[in-house]
């Protein structure tokens, strides 16, 4: 049977694919195959992407256009400056573990996929990757690398990552700063489901060295909108805590205060200069490709 350019960036179908290499490598050849570069170039260089401006940086690739539009200050990337370390930090939590009933994968596995992809189009574009996964305690880590089969090791690592543990955001973040010395980009990924207001002040640390740091969120569709109709029972994955209730009665107020909780982590982010992206399980992974390409200003 042939499978359509739209069936091969569904969740499901990605999901079915268990070797991670294989599951990347169709994504991203579909993804790549449905969109068109539109490349400028200056000082000889390729431009490829926008990043935040950090103070004391040369202000010649300072996009004044952008500045006078959106009153932000953005730096111009260009191919000569981009081949540096792409760190992927995953929270492997219990949490992670959910999968809704209209998701084709748990949470997880869907930060995976994203990550092998962004991690392959990273490598195509000649920077260093590397791998950080903890909850409670470090599940794995690669140390960043650009050798012939530094991806093939990234997601063989995925490969063995199961969801457990409670996450122990502060002292793992701290561990992974003290081995993070070289200036790059860190994506975190994780459904940030708490640690709202530590989030934000453990990962501004990586702007420090004037690293570039996005957050990934990972929402599966049931904990934006509660789907059950009858009396349901909910528990804490990462505790002993549990709540029946009808979600009919409960819906409104469990959307305000997620609503509320999401502009807080939201805002934290900001003040805290790092970009944030939200993404969920129900969607292609083209939506969620999209979104990181536009989001960096890729596309």
């Amino acid at each position: 049977m042939t499978v359509s350019q739209q069936d091969l960036l569904d969740p499901a179908y990605l999901a079915s694919l268990k070797d991670f290499q294989l599951m990347s490598r169709v994504a991203v050849d579909g993804f790549m195959a449905g969109i068109h570069h539109s490349h400028s170039h200056g000082a000889g260089m390729e431009f490829l992407q926008y990043r935040n401006y950090s103070q004391g940086e040369d202000l010649k690739y300072l996009d004044w256009k952008v500045l006078a539009k959106s009153d932000k200050l953005y730096t111009k990337v260009y191919q000569e400056e981009t081949n540096m370390n792409c760190y992927f930090v995953l929270d492997t939590s219990a949490s992670m573990h959910y999968k809704g009933s209209r998701s084709a994968c748990t949470k997880l596995h869907y930060a995976c996929i994203v990550a092998a992809c962004i991690a392959q189009l990273a490598s195509r574009q000649g920077d260093n990757v590397g791998l950080f996964a903890y909850s409670d305690e470090l599940h794995e880590s690669v140390e960043t690398g650009g050798r012939l089969g530094q991806v093939d090791r990234i997601l063989q690592a995925m490969t063995r990552l199961n969801p457990s543990g409670e996450a122990r955001h502060e002292s793992m973040l701290r561990s992974f700063l003290h081995h993070f010395k070289t200036r790059g980009t860190v994506i975190y990924i994780s459904d940030m489901l708490e640690g709202e207001d530590v989030l934000p002040k453990l990962l501004r640390n990586f702007r420090i060295n004037k690293s570039d740091c996005l957050a990934i969120q990972i929402l599966d569709s049931d904990e934006l909108d509660l789907p059950q109709n009858r009396v349901t029972r909910y528990l804490d994955s990462e505790g002993e805590g549990e709540v029946t209730t009808y979600p009919a009665t409960a819906r409104a107020d469990y959307e305000e205060r997620m609503g509320t909780f999401l502009e807080r982590l939201k805002k934290g982010l900001a003040q805290s200069q790092v970009d944030f992206l939200q993404l969920v399980t129900t969607d292609s992974v083209r939506v969620s490709l999209a979104k990181y390409f536009d989001h960096r200003g890729l596309r």
